[in-house]
């Protein structure tokens, strides 16, 4: 049910914001951790280390906004100069899932 509302929570976002991989926002971390998460429950893998692995591919998708000049939301107000840092946003999913995954480990 969790990767379900994920999912949605994702599609949703895409819907409002427009945003997709490769505009340095959000979706370049929630989204490769969402499909980490599904592909994690739908192979048998129990929902700790199916959130582990998400949470990688969260941080991965962070880190990796560095590369990208901002398309959408705030940060596309300063266009160019936003090459070189990481997107705030994209930094929250990585966190979010892995303090889902920290509690999922130690509880």
């Amino acid at each position: 049910d969790i990767t379900e509302m994920l999912a949605e929570a994702l599609n949703q976002i895409k819907k409002r914001g427009g945003a997709k991989i490769g505009d340095k926002t959000m979706v370049d971390a929630l989204e490769p951790a969402v499909e980490e998460l599904r592909q994690g429950v739908a192979s048998g893998m129990k929902l700790k280390e199916a959130f582990e692995k998400a949470a990688l591919k969260a941080a991965e998708g962070a880190e990796h906004t560095k590369t990208m000049v901002a398309k959408h939301g705030r940060a596309k107000y300063v266009g160019q100069r936003s090459l070189g840092f990481v997107d705030p946003g994209a930094v929250s999913m990585a966190l979010i899932f892995k303090t889902i995954a920290d509690y999922l480990v130690n509880n």
